[in-house]
């Protein structure tokens, strides 16, 4: 009998991690697809380059928008419930922007965005009270889940689109595939469905400065990251890369993510202060941005190695911050929420104002410098982020 109830827990364990995995896996693809094939959406719309700008932007503004209330809600239906009703939302939204309509596209991503939020919020939080002990090596798996998910995304974009010619709607659709798995495995865990109470505390959360650092440093990564998979792929073609070839570097970008977002969050817990981490993936940036400037594929390709590198451990390093810098699993959903709210409101300028500036200069070049100041942003609220206190 013993026996019996060991397998049964084990196989448990096993659908619990499947389940975590697939639905990191439907969090990042849905937007990286868009980089790629971004001047074709705009030539089948007639939408130019601000405007495509904010189909990345309008994700983000859901993030911003959602998040707040990913923790009221989950405290109301339970935390499984909630993630659920996020990735019925993504699959709708994923449904209704292929339509060869702008009013769909925008409809549809904004169903996107607010599905995608429920599950960035929720996701940190689930881990730290299903994975009590393993919080780090469960926060490397989801994150690097969310990376490498992404790179694909990149690049199969142009592959998709030109599969027997079926255009970007085919790319776009291509991922209901991936939401329709994720909600198939998350319906076994609604069994387990907490229903956390968020305490009302005297000092509200916007009240620690250590809560406003991660929610800006949560910003800054987010613009870094929503900027190069909306913008890389177009500079890269502005520099005579073929679009094909673009879309394959943004992949290169986006797997060079995966060994950082798997091991930094392992490091970062066994040490005092992750303020070794912050100067390593701020000079990591800092280079792979200055190889870029080279129209050379050898650097562009180490640009995109080491501005991946950068890239998955401040997205580790945030995603870990949800739960280091919180006592219990309801400062963590609150700190979540909080961070990633003002943190999407923060990165949905980049997007928009990259393309605002392309559209006025006609050169990527002005827009290319703001990635060195989004860089030493994150450095700045990195520093008093790992700080090592509770919010």
């Amino acid at each position: 009998m013993v026996k019996g109830f060991d397998e049964l827990k084990h196989k448990s364990m096993i659908l619990l991690l499947l389940a975590v995995i697939i639905v990191a896996a439907t969090l990042r693809a849905p937007l990286t697809v868009i980089g790629p094939i971004i001047s074709e959406i705009g030539d089948a719309l007639s939408l130019n380059n601000t405007m495509l700008g904010g189909l990345t932007t309008i994700p983000l503004i859901m993030f911003g928008i959602v998040s707040p209330f990913v923790a009221k809600v989950s405290g109301k239906i339970g935390m499984s419930m909630t993630l659920f009703t996020g990735m019925l939302l993504l699959f709708a939204g994923l449904l209704i922007r292929i339509m060869p309509d702008i009013t769909w596209l925008i409809t549809g991503t904004v169903l996107v965005g607010a599905g995608i939020a429920i599950g960035n919020v929720i996701l940190p939080s689930f881990v730290k009270w299903r994975f009590p002990a393993h919080i780090g090596l469960m926060t490397g798996v989801f994150a690097a889940t969310m990376n490498l998910t992404a790179g694909i995304g990149g690049g199969l974009s142009v592959p998709l689109a030109r599969f027997h010619d079926y255009g970007y709607q085919f790319a776009l659709g291509f991922w209901i595939i991936l939401s329709v798995a994720g909600i198939l495995v998350w319906l076994p865990q609604l069994k387990y469905n907490p229903k956390l109470e968020v305490a009302h505390s005297g000092r509200k959360i916007y009240q620690s400065r250590l809560a406003i650092a991660i929610a800006l440093m949560m910003g800054f990564q987010s613009m870094n990251f929503y900027s190069t998979v909306t913008w890389f792929p177009e500079i890269l073609m502005h520099y005579g890369v073929s679009q094909e070839t673009s879309g394959y570097m943004l992949m290169l970008n986006q797997f060079a993510q995966l060994p950082m977002t798997f091991l930094m969050p392992v490091i970062a817990m066994k040490m005092n202060n992750q303020r070794p981490l912050i100067i390593t993936f701020t000079l990591l940036f800092l280079s792979g941005f200055t190889a870029l400037q080279f129209n050379n594929i050898v650097l562009i390709s180490i640009g995109m190695i080491l501005t991946g590198l950068a890239g998955g451990a401040a997205f580790s390093l945030c995603m870990l911050f949800f739960s280091l810098r919180a006592r219990t699993n309801e400062d963590a959903i609150k700190l979540s929420g909080f961070s990633q709210s003002v943190g999407y409101f923060v990165a949905a300028i980049g997007p928009v104002l990259m393309g605002y500036l392309n559209d006025i200069t006609g050169t990527y070049t002005t827009s290319f410098m703001m990635f060195y100041i989004i860089a030493i942003c994150m450095f700045i609220f990195g520093m008093i982020a790992s700080k090592n206190e509770y919010v």
